[in-house]
């Protein structure tokens, strides 16, 4: 199994092969390392698969406008982190009044989902059993 690290080099690879600037690196960075924690410590978290089957898979591609897009596939507990408001409301609910909180009075996590959807062009797809995660990153911005 690739560690971490491993996945967080491959992407930073191929976002500065795509050509995109420090900026965005950092955004590639930030929400990828979010989307893995969460894939961790959620997506696998009422699943009876032994640790060496919790597998996540990362692609990275150059889209041909230029734009870096990194697919992450998990076949844990379905979770779509792009239609929060939909499908978990409240979740959603209750990550607003986290953000809204001042730092005195916000609960660890629960910023991930906020960071995958603000800095990405993210999409997501429950395909056969696994969950499929598109973050798309531009020059421009997230959206």
């Amino acid at each position: 199994m690739t560690s971490i690290p491993e996945l967080r080099q491959l992407a930073m690879e191929a976002a500065q092969r795509a050509g995109l600037g420090h900026e965005v690196l950092q955004r590639v960075d930030l929400v990828l390392e979010e989307a893995l924690a969460n894939v961790i410590n959620h997506a696998y978290e009422k699943t009876s698969l032994a640790v060496s089957e919790r597998v996540v898979e990362l692609c990275c591609a150059t889209d041909p406008d230029g734009a870096l897009r990194l697919t992450l596939k998990d076949w844990g507990t379905a979770f779509d982190p792009v239609a929060v408001a939909e499908t978990a409301p409240e979740l959603e609910a209750s990550l607003e009044a986290n953000l809204e909180a001042d730092l005195d009075h916000r609960a660890p996590g629960g910023l991930g989902l906020f960071l995958i959807q603000s800095m990405s062009e993210a999409n997501y797809a429950r395909v056969d059993s696994a969950n499929v995660l598109s973050l798309r990153f531009t020059a421009q911005g997230p959206l």
